[in-house]
């Protein structure tokens, strides 16, 4: 496992899992609620999923005391093709109950982002009507990914499996991952690398979905990276603490319409 910030969070997530098995008893065959396909193929362009999360390591408070609903219905009008929920409670203030509250006031499919360590977790999020789970490569043993992307299959829900380095992404492949996510912030210094992206998409094999987290900013952050055959964005921070994410999200929504390269082909990945 990786040192530094993904240590601190898996232990975290060790607890609230501890925390949520007493709170929520789920059978271990839960499944999903009928959820909404998660980025499936033969869109063209390069989709927005926008992101609800309460506050972050490197920024604190980022709703600053507003409802988190509202960003839901907003997100949904202005034409995101998915919706992210940040549900660790220590690090970003989320909890399932975050989720629940959004998945109330929106019919795209949900991404329940969190740091997975248990299968409790992904039965959890399918029993929640998440339509894909996210991850992490280097949180737990890659028998153990694998494990997990099975079980999210299952469910009848994606995943989204994010990669930081290189060489995670054949672990990444092996394990069985059809959707690769490039989070774009340093785990060491929480700074944002906007050359990982570049660099870890020319590395893509033909037919990958794949999906550019973070430091995603503005229109022209989109058009760069369905220029690079990004399937989609992940836009969090820009979004939550705009003065006006409806017209924001609308603009990065319209930049990435019809514009991918499509350098990556269609294949059976």
């Amino acid at each position: 496992m990786s040192t530094g910030f993904l240590c601190q969070a898996a232990l975290a997530a060790a607890d609230n899992v501890k925390k949520w098995t007493a709170k929520y008893s789920l059978p271990t065959s839960a499944a999903t609620r009928g959820s909404a396909p998660f980025l499936p193929r033969g869109s063209r362009g390069c989709g927005v999923i926008a992101e609800v999360k309460m506050r972050s390591p490197s920024r604190g408070d980022l709703l600053n005391g507003r409802e988190p609903e509202p960003l839901a219905q907003i997100y949904q009008q202005a034409g995101a093709e998915a919706i992210s929920v940040v549900v660790e409670e220590r690090h970003f203030g989320g909890s399932p109950e975050l989720f629940e509250r959004v998945r109330k006031k929106t019919e795209l499919p949900m991404l329940w982002k969190d740091f997975i360590v248990d299968p409790y977790q992904i039965h959890l999020a399918a029993a929640l009507g998440a339509s894909a789970v996210l991850i992490i490569i280097g949180l737990v043993p890659d028998d153990k990914t694998r494990d997990f992307i099975r079980l999210a299959r299952e469910l009848g829900i994606t995943a989204l499996v994010e990669i930081h380095r290189e060489d995670e992404l054949e672990r990444a492949l092996s394990a069985g991952a059809e959707i690769v996510g490039v989070n774009n912030r340093n785990l060491v210094s929480l700074e944002v690398e906007p050359e990982k992206a570049e660099k870890m998409g020319s590395l893509f094999p033909a037919g990958l979905r794949s999906v550019s987290e973070s430091g995603m900013k503005g229109p022209a952050d989109v058009r760069s990276m369905a220029g690079l055959g990004y399937r989609a964005v992940l836009v969090g921070e820009a979004l939550v603490t705009a003065g006006d994410p409806g017209s924001l999200l609308r603009e990065m929504v319209e930049a990435g319409k019809g514009t991918s390269k499509n350098k990556r082909p269609t294949s059976n990945v």
